[in-house]
């Protein structure tokens, strides 16, 4: 009866996990997408600047919003894949069981806590810009801020799944060696 149970949840956790890791790499390409759309600008401005002596003053700011894009949308599959940066200096002085708990565990928790803290601070200033419509620059050119502003939280929002997703996997992959050691 626990087996029959145990597959129900693995496999939910399965489903989960490949539509989790589809949408991860959708914004992983939206990202890679937004790194060819800022060479382009940058190539444009150096152009403009060069050949024209005039400077686009929309550029800069559309590059630093394309890095963020860039960024924030490749952080949550960098994560899945696990191809993060990691200190592993101390790695050889832990016990394999406690170096899983530390790395699938309490990293992605703290994670969690500090990713969440921030989609919680920037819902409600990207919902606001949206509602309000607002903008930034002047003259004919007025950018609007939401989708940056919305970039950041829907990115860091898929981060959040992310970390809960490895979290959860770690512990039904503990209980199923639990289960097996008791077979």
């Amino acid at each position: 009866m626990i087996g029959t149970g145990l597959n129900k949840v693995e496999r939910a956790i399965q489903f989960l996990s490949l539509l989790l890791d589809r949408v991860c790499r959708v914004f992983w390409r939206f990202s890679g997408a937004a790194i060819v759309l800022m060479a382009f600008v940058i190539t444009y401005n150096v152009l403009r600047r060069y050949i024209f002596r005039q400077q686009d003053p929309y550029a800069y700011v559309i590059s630093c919003i394309l890095m963020l894009v860039c960024v924030v949308f490749a952080i949550a599959y960098t994560q899945r894949l696990g191809q993060h940066l990691r200190v592993d200096f101390m790695d050889r002085y832990y016990s394999k069981a406690v170096l899983g708990i530390l790395l699938n565990i309490i990293g992605p928790l703290l994670g969690l806590i500090c990713i969440s803290i921030l989609v919680w601070k920037s819902w409600s200033p990207a919902w606001m810009a949206f509602q309000s419509g607002d903008t930034y620059g002047s003259g004919v050119v007025r950018l609007p801020t939401w989708p940056s502003r919305m970039t950041v939280t829907l990115g860091a929002g898929l981060l959040c799944l992310v970390l809960i997703a490895q979290i959860l996997r770690y512990l039904v992959s503990l209980r199923g060696k639990a289960l097996e050691e008791k077979k």
